[in-house]
This record gives structure tokens, sequence and C-alpha cells, in this order.
């Protein structure tokens, strides 16, 4: 048993950790079978020679006799800013045996006081789109260790002595920097560490920062996108500190101040939602390389510091994660070309071109195309209560390039859109386009989860899901990625369809803390945060960020509770657990007996007419914001206990059973057992957070059914939150063949639907009527994923952070196989199961430190027989041996049952 995979923070070998006590993960090998730690052994050095050769530690652990392998936290001495620590583990089995010690893993420590910070913050003159700024350094030695620790408010790309430094893209993530509300609310600034050893010499050396808008500053002109947004600051901004060590002994540490030069580059106009405007003959070539002549630059300006608290990025950065070749070229009309990249995406496009010198090609981003191939931008024009528009158009001024073939390649910096199609046009002379590539991005957490079946529809939806998924990771869970509503909006209930697909550990924990910050002091939370919208400046109709909508607050409650459960995080949730409990105090002064009467409700409830309502018909939203209150309460309750606060757990525990009998008092009908108005969202709600009765809930549950089965032929009838609570409710309560049903269908309103209308991303709303010009790419309906993965997989977690899970695949419908892997916290497990006549047969990895519990389908076969990999297990009524890593072994009229520790399984189940 020799540990790997070893992580601080979730993260391999991070930069710029500032939790005071790191956490340290690893995972145990699967093989042998039904490994299991019984103890362990954590030392943390300064070095990698001190683990060697067993010299000076910071913390040695000692043996610990305990299972966990998860979120360790480093107990040893306080570490100091910028220190790099070294660590292995070495873990016992369940006989006692001790494995051999890990490969050794290191983690460094970020700038953790403000008077770590030695600059200052500066900027260009006011009026500059993306100012460049430089300086220059000289090293009397190689540097032996580098750092740049730097923050540029919103957006800023690095480059020493001539090259671009890391693959980040749009860094860093967005936070409420600076609170400039009368309210008292928390704010922060990120920076972001950059190993930079490689990219200094001895001598002279050059370091170059070019900036953004972001979500921080806008352009001087116009009025910024969204429609709402209230810029941070009158410019872009930069702190920046370099640190190194020399191979000579010596230090070096240079800071952002008034000696920095600046001058206006080539990015004409930046708009995070409207594109980028940018003309090469602008460059400054060389800018960012020793010896440059910025005689004609100007000093920067030291500027007012943002009021937030600078802290280490916290996730995953963005990055270029793909570039997609297009499928297809149209050719509308002359002069008119239409790239197709066959995959709505968020990103941009990246250019080759020639031409002469003043030639400009615009292009314009859409998510598809009208029949004659023209493109199709009504998506990005959405108008209901206020315009979202994204322009989403970038245009490139050529400089006439003479070296070479005369090809220039751009793509923008500072931008994104969200498109399949781009249309590419130019003028004067119709400069000569090469190529258009689409380029891919979102925070580069990795793709932990696949998933394909024998029914090709699932598959293209669960694609389409993941794709919308990928789409929204965006530094917090952006919205409407065709529009410029790409805020963070609360409320979409799809946490469990993230994880199962992407790593999103960091990303979640990161916007927990963005609602933190922007909670207020009574309890109350915003409907999007981190708090890019909050006043009327520039929509004369007002926007109210904290309006009353429970069900959105709720996510405050719900996204601690998923990341403990999916990850075993406890420290995410008690860091919350006070501002859980506020939320939970705050709904209390509005109840009236514990019924949360306003809120919107069930949001984009389909209409029998084909339309799609945004707020429910069928569905009283005080029935959902009062379901929620009991949720958030519940969530309350355990968050105290973890944390340690017994009195308020109890306390929140008996509200939730208050509000539990305030709500079968008010919405249950004892006559009907239908919830309120008896709709599929009235009776699968209640249902799916345990507020039913136990002796109605097979009541409640057929009443649910009939109403899907018979009154809408197999189609939900309902909007975000009840679609979430169907995939919750009918597979748990055995009728996963009526969410199989509704799942396969193709016919409005349904995910087939989308699909068969050539949906390759989710859609905001069932359907697509044109004149409602809404997204084609937005996340609210893909809680479908949990029902992949879940269910027809059968993957689920039975105890925080995957420790034990049960695997139970669910045998529906037509479907002849289904396969799946998630790969979590503790390790991979993947499933693939097929059915045969007469024979049930499984494949099975389970990680080590995990135990699963199997359920095995016996397809109406009376007399059995089990193997696992060809050895007899199981013959009907009795165990035939004992194999490695099973046990418990029994038998029902339905089913198989056993226990299996870590290993790979092949089981086959067979009429006798």
């Amino acid at each position: 048993m020799r540990p790997d995979e070893l992580r601080c923070e979730y993260e391999v070998d991070p930069l710029g950790i500032d939790a005071c006590r790191p956490r340290l993960s690893w995972q145990t090998p699967a093989e042998p079978r039904g490994s299991w730690q019984s103890a362990y052994r954590i030392v943390v050095a300064g070095s990698a020679a001190a683990l060697d050769a067993g010299g000076e530690v910071l913390w040695d652990s000692g043996k610990v006799a305990s299972e966990r392998s998860v979120n360790v936290p480093y107990a040893g001495r306080e570490l100091g800013s910028g220190e790099r620590c070294w660590w292995r583990v070495r873990t016992w089995d369940r006989e006692g045996r001790a494995g051999a010690w890990s490969e050794p893993a290191c983690f460094e420590m970020g700038l953790l006081q403000a008077a770590d910070w030695q600059g200052a913050w500066i900027a260009a003159e006011r009026g500059v789109s993306a100012p460049l700024l430089r300086t220059e350094v000289t090293l009397e030695a190689a540097p032996a260790r580098a750092r740049v620790y730097l923050s540029g408010l919103g957006y800023y790309e690095l480059r020493i002595n001539g090259a671009k430094v890391g693959r980040q893209v749009l860094d860093p993530a967005s936070a409420y920097y600076h609170n400039d509300l009368d309210l008292e609310l928390d704010s922060r600034a990120f920076y972001v560490v950059h190993d930079v050893t490689r990219h200094l010499h001895d001598g002279r050396n050059a370091i170059g920062v070019m900036l953004g808008n972001g979500w921080f500053a806008a352009e001087a002109d116009v009025p910024p996108s969204p429609s709402h947004r209230q810029p941070y600051g009158d410019r872009p901004r930069l702190l920046l500190q370099l640190e190194a060590e020399l191979t000579d002994g010596a230090r070096v540490r240079l800071a952002s101040g008034p000696d920095w030069q600046a001058c206006a580059g080539p990015v004409t106009y930046n708009d995070y939602s409207h594109g980028e405007s940018y003309d090469a003959r602008r460059e400054q070539a060389g800018c960012d390389t020793p010896g440059f002549d910025d005689s004609g630059w100007r000093a920067a300006e030291v500027v007012t510091a943002p009021s937030g608290t600078l802290r280490a990025q916290p996730l995953a950065a963005s990055e270029v994660v793909e570039t997609r070749a297009a499928r297809r070229v149209l050719r509308p009309r002359a002069g008119v070309a239409v790239y197709d990249f066959g995959q709505n995406f968020s990103g941009w496009s990246r250019l080759r071109v020639r031409g002469e010198r003043g030639a400009r090609v615009v292009l314009k981003h859409g998510a598809r195309v009208y029949p004659d191939g023209s493109l199709d931008a009504r998506s990005n024009l959405y108008d209901l209560h206020c315009t979202h528009v994204a322009r989403q158009r970038d245009s490139y001024t050529l400089k006439g390039a003479p070296e070479g073939d005369g090809v220039e390649e751009w793509e923008p910096r500072f931008t994104l859109h969200g498109f399949r199609y781009v249309e590419v046009t130019g003028s004067p002379g119709t400069p000569r386009v090469e190529q258009v590539d689409g380029r891919v991005v979102r925070n580069a957490v990795e793709r932990v989860g696949s998933f394909r079946c024998s029914n090709e529809l699932l598959n293209r939806i669960h694609e389409a899901a993941a794709w919308t998924f990928a789409s929204s990771l965006q530094g917090f869970p952006q919205d409407a990625a065709d529009r410029s509503e790409r805020v963070g909006w609360l409320g979409d209930p799809i946490l469990e369809d993230y994880m199962y697909n992407f790593d999103t550990a960091r990303f979640w924990a990161k916007w927990s803390d963005d609602l933190g910050d922007s909670q207020r002091p009574d309890g109350k939370l915003p409907v999007t945060s981190p708090l890019h919208w909050r006043d009327s400046t520039y929509d004369p109709d007002g926007y109210d960020p904290y309006g009353d909508m429970p069900v959105w607050w709720s996510s405050y409650a719900v996204i601690p509770w998923a990341l403990y459960w999916f990850y075993g995080d406890e420290r995410v949730l008690a860091r919350h657990a006070a501002g859980i409990g506020k939320l939970v105090d705050y709904l209390g002064t509005r109840a009236r007996e514990h019924i949360v009467e306003f809120g919107l409700g069930d949001h984009m409830e389909p209409q029998a007419d084909g339309t799609t309502s945004s707020s429910p018909r069928h569905t009283p939203p005080a029935l959902t914001s009062t379901a929620y209150y009991h949720l958030d309460a519940w969530v309350a309750a355990r968050a105290a206990e973890i944390a340690g606060r017994g009195d308020e757990a109890r306390r929140f525990g008996a509200l939730a059973e208050e509000i539990k009998a305030a709500f079968n008092r008010r919405f249950l009908d004892p006559d009907t057992n239908n919830y309120a108005t008896g709709s599929q969202t009235a009776n699968a709600l209640p249902l799916a957070l345990g507020l039913v009765p136990e002796e109605r809930v097979a009541a409640v549950l057929a009443n649910l059914v009939r109403d899907i089965e018979e009154r809408h032929d197999g189609h939900l009838s309902t909007g975000m939150l009840g679609t979430n609570a169907l995939v919750n409710v009918l597979p748990r309560h055995g009728a996963a063949d009526v969410m199989y049903r509704i799942a396969t269908q193709t016919t409005f309103p349904s995910w087939g639907h989308m699909i068969e209308r050539g949906a390759t991303t989710l859609w905001e709303s069932w359907s697509d009527l044109p004149e409602e010009k809404l997204s084609l790419n937005m996340k609210l309906l893909g809680s479908v994923q949990k029902f992949f993965y879940r269910d027809l997989a059968g993957i689920r977690a039975t105890a925080p952070g995957f420790r034990e899970v049960a695997i139970e695949p669910q045998i529906v419908g037509d479907l002849a196989w289904a396969q799946a892997r998630v790969r979590t916290i503790r390790g991979e497990i993947a499933v693939h199961w097929r059915r045969r006549d007469n024979a049930f047969e499984l494949d099975l990895t389970i990680p080590g430190n995990v135990t699963a519990h199997l359920t095995l389908p016996k397809l109406g076969m009376t007399q059995v027989r089990l193997t696992e990999g060809g050895v007899p297990a199981w013959n009907t009524g009795r165990q035939a041996a004992l194999l490695p890593g099973i046990d418990n072994v029994t038998e029902d009229v339905d089913a198989i049952t056993l226990r299996a520790g870590s290993g790979n399984y092949h089981f086959r189940l067979s009429a006798r």
C-alpha cells in the first residue's frame, strides 16, 4: 500500500496557499483487493533532502490510527509567507502492515500578511483601453528560485523577456473587488503566483504587463455591459511583486510603483461581453525585452487600491483548453464567410490572415445560422425587463507583415463569447483569411467523469449538458454564455451534476466565499454573486441585487453541503455555518407561521401552448420557497454540528421539524394526497426534500407518476426546481423507468426536443421560439446528469467523500448497456454493465479505502448463478466460495447484493 495522488488543498504541488493549516490528501491503490488504510503518518519538511535524510522537519504526525485520507490538516509549526514545504505519507493496511513511503510532494505558501506587499497599485492614464506597463531589473547572478505575485484587475497578461508567462487567460478570477455599497460587506481581490525562475537570467531582464477591463473597469466613452453593471474602478490597475533568490545567495525584490512606464497598446477597445478591437499597427514590438526604448512612454500613475482583501487565487485559472477546427464554411453572400465549429461553447476565435496594412477583419459570433447560412445572433439580444445585449464582435486591423509569408495570427485576450458560428468579413482590399479556429476557454478543472450507454440520444444529451457546464466555468458559474447576462445567478440546482463531470471542489468553495462576502448583515443574500450587478446607474428601470427570491438564496446552504457530501470537505461547511444560520434567521423574520409566501418559484415552467413561462403557473411559489426554507434549516443544523456549535444545531434541527409540520398543514390535502395544486413540482419537491410523512410517500408518488404518464404522456411539466426534484425522486422510489421515459422524449418539453432541434448545449428554456430570444447555452435545466451517473450507471455516494458507495444500476426501458467512470476524491469508480439473454454482466472498479454495496439485478431470473472473474461466487440459496474482497452476499426476489472492497471485478449473473 503505497499512497499516490498526493494533493494539498485539492491541487498537485500548488503555489500560493494562504490557508494557515493546509489540508493534505492522498489515495490508496485499488489493488490488492480490499485495500484499506488503518493508520497513516505524514512528515512535512522544508526540503526534499530533509525528507530523505530524516533531517529537521516542520511536522511529523506520528502514526495516527485512522482511515482518514482526505483533507487532513497540517498541524506543525506556523508557516511563513512564501515558505516552500515538502511532504510525504505512508499508510498501514487493515492487518497493521506498514506500506512504503509515497513519492514526495510539495506546496508553497502565498503572501499571508498585508505587510508582505511592498509595491503600489499602478495604472496608465485614464482613457487607455488596455495599457502596457513595463520595467527592467538587473540580476547579478542567475535565479535559483523566483516568484511573481501579481494582481491585475480586471485581467492581465504577464510577459518576461519576450515570452508569455503561464497558460492563464482571463486571469485572475473575478470577485466583489471593492465594497462601494452602503452595507457592511466583505470583498476580495485575487493575486496569482507565477514561478518565473526559468524566465529570468543574470543581467538585464524586462517585465511587461498588459491589462484589460474584465469586470473591474469599463471603456470610458460607452456604458459598460452587462446593462446593470457598475464598474469598480475608472481604469485597469496592477500590483506586482517579484521575489528572487539568486544562485550567489542574494535576494532581490522588485515591486510595482511610479518608476514603471506605461503606454497605450494595440488593444483599442475591450469589453468582456461586447468584444475586442486590436490594431496591429500600434504594437510596441520588443517592449517586453531588455533595452527597449520606452522614452516616449509615460510614468505609471499610483492609484487607489481596491478595498478587497488580497487573497491567493483559490481555483484553477482559465485557459484555452481546446482548439477546434471549423467543420464547414458557409458563404451566404459575397465577401462573407461563416465558420461552423460544430459545437456551441465559450471562448473566442483565432485568426490567421494576410493583407495590406490597415485592412480590417471583423468577426461576429452567434449560436446559430439562418436557413441561408447567414449568422443568426438573436440569442445575443435577449430583451425582457432590460437589455442584455452582447455584441460578441471582434476586429483586427492588419499591420501588413512584410516578413516571412506575410501571415498575421491574432486572438483576443480580454473578452469572451458564447457561440458555435463566427461570421468573418474584411475590408478594404478584402484581406485573405487563411484560417479561423475556435478556442475553447474555461477554468482548467479536470474532466473527472464520463458516461455512455446504448441509447445514443442520452449520450447526446449528456454531452450537451457537459458542454453547457464547461461553458459556465468562468471563475464563477457564468450564466447565458451567448449574451451579456454572464453573472453568477444563484438558484440553479445542479451542483452534483457538475461534480460528476468536473473536479470543481475549489471552484464551488470559491463561489461559496463569494456568497458569504455578499451576504447582508441581516442575513439576506443577493440573487447574483459576485456583486457585479449592484445598482441602477445604467438601467432606468432600476435593479435590486437583493431581490426577494428565497430559493435562490438557498444556494448558500446547498453548495457547502454538496461540497461536504461529494468531497468530504468539512472546512467549507463549518466556515459558512454562521452565515447559513443568519440566512435561516432572516427567512424566519419574513415567514408567517413558518410559511414563506413570496419568491419566483419554479422558473422556466413549460406551458401547454409550447412556450415556457419565466414564473410558474402550476405551482405556488409559497410551496417552493417554504420547502427550501426547510432545507436551509436542515443544512444549518448539520453545519452547526460539524462546526461544534451544539446549541445552534439543536435549535435549527427543531426549527426544521416545525417548518415541516407547517408545510404539511398548509399544502397537503389529506384526502387526495396531493400537495397544493397537485402539479408535478408540487408533489415531487416535498418528496425530494423529505417533507412528506412516511405513511403518505407511496400515495404522493403514485399521484406524481399518474400525472406524468396520463396527463402529460410521459413528459415532465416542470421548471428548473421541479425537474431536479423529479430526477431525485423517481429513481429513489423505484420509478427509474418513468424517469427514463421522460429523459428519452423528443417532443416538447424535453431535453431530446432540444437535441432534435440541433442543440449542442442546453437551452435556457424548454422551447425554442426565435421571438423569445432566449439563451442557447444556459445551465439551469442540466440536472439530468445525476440520472445518468447515479441511476443508470448506478454510482451513488452513501457517505461523505465517497467513503462508502452504492453500486445499483437501474436496468430500464430498452437500455442494453451503460458505462461510467467518476474520479472521486478517493480514486476512480468505474462501472460497465451489459444485459444479455438470461445474463447480466458488470465490470466494476473500486478505489482503495472505499466500501461498495453492490446490487446485481436478477432481471426476472429465478434460479441464478453468480461468478466473479469466472469463479463461482453464489448459487441460489448459498454462497459458492469466499472470494477476495467480497462478503455479505445475500439474495432476494429481485437481486443479489454483496459488499465489495477495493479492486477490479467482473461479475456475471446468469440463469442456472
